[in-house]
């Protein structure tokens, strides 16, 4: 049984300062129980990363999705609005999707009611007996689906199921501020890939917001962009990670994408990798942006979903232009699939190190660990709101 004195004790280390901080105790990547509150207290009442707009690019598409382990649809309205509801039938609870639908109408497999793309219930077949669609204990105008918080930014999509976050254009208005050099209305979605980790959320995303692993676990990457070429910036409360000022693509020079129209010269070594907390890890440059949703499916199972982005800057090629312009897109997104699939084998292997009962968290580093240790602070506070009381997160 978790008790908020213990957590607030195991987690106290984590506020430390460098030297003597470590990291979040075993327990927040092993324990069943300690995941359940971690969906309850961070996740759900968060805004949390669920898809792109591009997982549902048409009106009357529909996905569903798991948030914090709970089943959601986004739905494409009518009106080309993306919108949210809880993926249950208001009858007898049953998923109304198990995974993409396309249609006017959403309808449950078990006895067909059917709700249009706002949520309202317009369809109760045979409902009052054979031949009778209405009933009396059965109103439409409030049976409709439960809708969810949802906010869309990059093309990404959130949802806040607790319904009482900030709102989304707050909380990322520092990152849009500083990326507003970038026009990212020129992005179009150009590529996905999905991978499945044996290891807990967190660990993925600790992995991403430190550089010290690239001369070992990518030296493809390390050859072009080196470890000694990064830093480590926070640009705002939620927003943190690693930098570089000397970005160049791996490709060669004839496979040289669009760049950000307009983009000032110094922003054109720029590369910046901030996760948004707490599950959407981002990267952008002069000639693309990614971003990969962190799912935490399970304590040890977590799924990675990848989008790559390219500017559209609307000029004019020939048939070879474009034929280049395709291969210098099949090379950008073959060289990160390679370096997000590199890291899969360490994370899974630190997530196998956890069940080391001598294993107290770690050591932080003052300078490889500091967004590491950020986002742990971040955990700690939501889970656990006592491990330090008066303690301002990100103090180290």
């Amino acid at each position: 049984m978790l008790d908020n004195r213990s957590l607030a004790h195991a987690m106290e280390p984590v506020f430390r300062t460098p030297g003597q901080s470590r990291g979040l105790p075993n327990l927040c990547y092993v324990d069943d129980a300690y995941h359940r509150l971690e969906a309850e207290r961070l996740l759900a009442r968060d805004w949390l990363c669920v898809g792109v707009g591009a997982d549902i690019p048409s009106r009357g598409d529909a996905v569903a999705i798991d948030a914090a382990g709970q089943p959601i649809l986004l739905v494409r309205d009518r009106d080309g609005g993306i919108r949210a509801f809880h993926n249950v039938c208001r009858h007898r609870g049953s998923l109304l999707l198990e995974d993409r639908h396309s249609g006017p109408v959403l309808v449950c497999p078990y006895h067909s009611w059917s709700y249009a793309l706002d949520g309202r219930l317009v369809r109760t077949p045979e409902v009052g007996g054979p031949g009778v669609h209405t009933c009396p204990s059965v109103d439409k105008e409030a049976l409709g689906l439960l809708p969810v918080r949802v906010g869309v930014w990059l093309d990404f999509v959130f949802v806040n199921l607790s319904g009482d976050a900030p709102p989304l254009d707050s909380v990322v208005a520092p990152m849009a501020e500083r990326w507003s050099d970038y026009a990212t209305d020129r992005l179009v979605h150009a590529a996905s890939d999905t991978y499945e980790l044996r290891a807990n959320w967190k660990l993925a995303i600790e992995n991403y917001l430190e550089c010290y692993h690239l001369p070992w676990v990518h030296p493809g990457l390390n050859s072009y962009s080196p470890l000694d070429a990064h830093e480590y910036r926070v640009f705002a409360d939620r927003f943190f990670g690693p930098i570089t000022n000397v970005y160049r693509a791996s490709v060669a020079p004839e496979k040289v994408l669009p760049c950000f129209p307009g983009l000032p010269e110094a922003r054109r070594l720029v590369g910046e990798y901030p996760i948004a907390f707490p599950n959407l890890l981002l990267g952008i440059q002069r000639d693309h942006l990614f971003g990969i949703i962190i799912d935490p499916l399970a304590v040890d199972r977590t799924r990675e979903r990848l989008h790559i982005y390219l500017i559209d800057d609307g000029a004019a090629r020939s048939e070879a232009e474009t034929a280049r312009i395709e291969a210098a897109k099949a090379d950008l997104v073959a060289g990160w699939r390679e370096v997000f699939t590199e890291d899969i084998g360490i994370v899974e292997r630190m997530q196998r190190g956890r069940a080391s009962g001598a294993f107290d968290g770690g050591t932080l580093t003052a300078f490889h660990d500091g967004c590491t240790q950020r986002f742990m602070q971040h955990v700690a506070r939501a889970v656990a709101p006592d491990a330090m009381p008066n303690a301002r997160v990100g103090q180290a």
